[in-house]
């Protein structure tokens, strides 16, 4: 008996060639990579390749960070303030978070001339997070500054910040002070300039302001006019500094920060029921009549022995962070 040729129903060939045709397109779309998000300039870019194997330059992306709002600044004029400067920033970043607060810390320095900043200084105080600002001295007509008493000589050179106009507000503090809280508010602060009231063995609270710490707001217009202000006598004295001009030249126009934003270390001594009471809100502490030495520790039956005690402790802290106890000093 003949064998029977078996064959399949035409649409039963019809429905394999479909679906043989459908898995070859799947296996071809999956060899060019799983299907994943990409970022729309990556993907644009792959949209436009024809040649599957060639190479794709992805652009570079180029992020600008925006500049700060606010500083805080000191200077340093000589380079036996570097290790105060160090400290300040230490204790600053220590209780402040200045990427949140949209501010950073500048330093004003003068590199030229009799006991300027050393390159080893500069190396250390931005180590501590400063960041360098050099600047000449600057020249007023007629203003002899080899009459400026010694220790202050060099201080006109602060008005340079009022010329840094890239900042909304500028808080600046003297390297001889040490922080123990938020400076926040300073960079609130509204009107021109802001002070706290000086203070003085046998007053405790001056109509003056004293200049190591203020918050003002820089003005290129400000700046030209104090430089030809401080030609003027009755501006200027032959012997002052910046704080005798400054309080002359914003005389009726600066408004009083509390106490605790300047904590003068007079008070210690001579206001000591006062220097007792607002001691636990001090935010800023200022070393006025007794800076701390390396090699002349105030200690019990020192005049100002407690701070003192606490500038070692602090500075000791300081060193041992940053790995220069060996190195530098500890004052006190």
């Amino acid at each position: 008996m003949a064998s029977k040729r078996f064959t399949l129903p035409a649409f039963l060939i019809v429905a394999l060639i479909f679906a043989f045709i459908t898995l070859h397109k799947s296996s071809s779309s999956k060899s060019a990579g799983p299907s994943v998000w990409q970022p729309p300039h990556i993907r644009s870019a792959v949209a436009n390749v024809s040649d599957p194997y060639a190479t794709l330059e992805i652009p570079t992306i180029i992020t600008t960070k925006r500049a700060p709002r606010y500083a805080v600044a000191s200077s340093v004029m000589t380079a036996r303030f570097t290790q105060y400067a160090m400290m300040l920033g230490y204790t600053l970043q220590k209780h402040n978070d200045f990427e949140a607060l949209d501010a950073e810390l500048i330093l004003l320095v003068r590199t030229e001339g009799k006991e300027a900043v050393t390159p080893q200084n500069i190396t250390r105080l931005e180590r501590v997070g400063w960041k360098i600002m050099i600047e000449k001295d600057l020249e007023f007509q007629g203003v002899d500054k080899g009459k400026i008493r010694p220790y202050h000589r060099y201080n006109l050179n602060k008005l340079y910040l009022w010329s840094y106009t890239n900042y909304e507000r500028i808080v600046f503090i003297d390297a001889d002070t040490l922080c123990k809280a938020s400076i926040a508010e300073l960079f609130d602060q509204p009107g021109e300039i802001a002070g706290t009231p000086d203070t003085w063995w046998d007053i405790l609270t001056d109509t003056r302001f004293n200049s190591g710490v203020i918050s003002f707001r820089p003005s290129i217009e400000e700046f030209n006019n104090m430089v030809v202000a401080v030609s003027d006598p009755s501006m200027h004295k032959p012997n002052d500094a910046d704080q005798a001009f400054l309080n002359a030249y914003f005389r009726f126009r600066f408004h009083a920060l509390p106490y605790k934003y300047n904590f003068n270390l007079i008070m210690y001594q001579h206001h000591r029921r006062t220097w007792d009471a607002f001691w636990p809100e001090a935010v800023i502490v200022h070393f006025t009549t007794k800076k701390p030495m390396p090699d002349k520790h105030c200690r019990k039956g020192c005049n100002e022995w407690e701070p003192s005690e606490w500038y070692s402790m602090l500075c000791k802290e300081m060193l041992e962070f940053y790995s220069y106890s060996g190195e530098l000093p500890l004052l006190g």
